[in-house]
């Protein structure tokens, strides 16, 4: 994608319509929910836009606070759960690090959450037009020592002050 590497909402849309694509062609609630979920990421991201440039001022310019985009969990659509040897499919899956999160999409029960709920796993129905996530998806940049991100970034053209220094000091050296 070297046509888009500086251009963020270009790589948010490449990434929505890739992750789209998974959904299956008869699955608007999946489409809905991607779509919902990076609206979401984006409002928190934009609701701690102050606090989070603060944090990348060190970097001057090289990385910008919607770039912590990449840092939020990553969907699965059509995932499949790993329970005890097996693995039992749900509607969008998370993995936050330590345990797949199922996304399950309607307004009532099904046979396959049950399954899910009683092979252990950890599940969140969500109801057709409503996005409410586990408190463990807020805040996702926090324990991220930078943004990450599938896309390669330019580098600023000018050197890091750190190294602005040392040039200036070994002029006069």
């Amino acid at each position: 994608m070297p046509l888009v590497a500086g251009d963020h909402a270009a790589r948010v849309a490449a990434a929505a319509a890739w992750l789209e694509s998974q959904c299956g062609d008869y699955a608007p609630l999946r489409r809905q929910l991607i779509a919902g979920y990076l609206r979401w990421a984006a409002a928190q991201i934009e609701a701690h836009r102050e606090a989070l440039a603060e944090r990348l001022k060190p970097y001057e310019g090289l990385y910008a606070p919607e770039d912590f985009l990449w840092s939020a969990l990553r969907p699965l659509p059509r995932g499949w759960v790993p329970v005890d040897g097996s693995y039992l499919p749900a509607d969008v899956v998370f993995w936050d690090g330590t345990r797949s999160i199922a996304i399950e999409l309607g307004s009532r029960e099904t046979e396959r959450q049950n399954a899910l709920i009683a092979a252990g796993a950890a599940v969140c129905r969500m109801e057709p037009g409503t996005l409410a996530l586990p408190e463990g998806f807020h805040r996702f940049w926090l324990g991220q020592v930078l943004p990450s991100s599938p896309f390669r970034r330019p580098t600023p053209s000018r050197p890091p002050r750190a190294e602005r220094e040392l040039q200036r000091h070994l002029q006069y050296v």
